[in-house]
């Protein structure tokens, strides 16, 4: 073999080995660059993930936190409208008694007014039946409550006596209606 055939073949030889090995090194570097970006791409799908469960976390809280605070709202408008019922119960009850005992008064005074008359009897039962419709109205106050507003009541209806002295009831009047006044004024 001459020498240009041997030159031709080492340059061959050194055509394939440094194809081959040019090769190799670039499936080594074409492998290490997958390798770099598969991990890059799992860091980033593990990043989107965990700022995804962050704010699904936040949204959670935000929802939880908007829930409790319109339960509080509910709560509280509950408990002013039950408070506002019940004022206007009372308010109702108060002036139902205010009135049978302004009409058992006047009963009384025309009652007292007719003693030695013909009148007598009928406006003795008069009075009788207003005291009734008084007895009854103070049983719903007493059932509304609070309790010095049923003591004033009772002092009223006591000033209303048949017994009673006649100019008693206005005293007893005016102490219902400023014990009224307090549990009906919000708190």
């Amino acid at each position: 073999m001459d020498e240009a055939v041997m030159t031709a073949l080492i340059a061959a030889g050194a055509a394939i080995g440094g194809g081959v090995l040019t090769g190799v090194l670039t499936l080594a570097a074409a492998h290490r660059q997958a390798a770099a970006a598969w991990a890059a791409g799992e860091r980033q799908a593990a990043a989107a993930w965990e700022a995804g469960r962050q704010q699904a976390a936040a949204a959670w809280d935000a929802a939880q936190l908007q829930a409790t605070a319109q339960l509080d709202v509910a709560r509280r408008t509950l408990g002013e409208q039950t408070l506002a019922d019940q004022r206007a119960v009372r308010r109702a009850a108060y002036v139902t008694y205010l009135s049978r005992t302004d009409s058992a008064q006047q009963a009384l005074s025309a009652w007292r007014g007719a003693i030695g008359t013909a009148d007598e009897g009928s406006r003795r039962r008069e009075y009788d039946l207003a005291m009734g419709a008084v007895g009854e109205a103070l049983n719903v106050v007493r059932l509304e409550g609070p309790a010095a507003v049923a003591a004033a009541g009772e002092t009223l209806r006591n000033s209303l006596g048949a017994a009673a002295p006649g100019t008693q009831h206005s005293v007893p009047q005016t102490v219902f209606l400023d014990a009224a006044r307090a549990a009906l004024t919000p708190v």
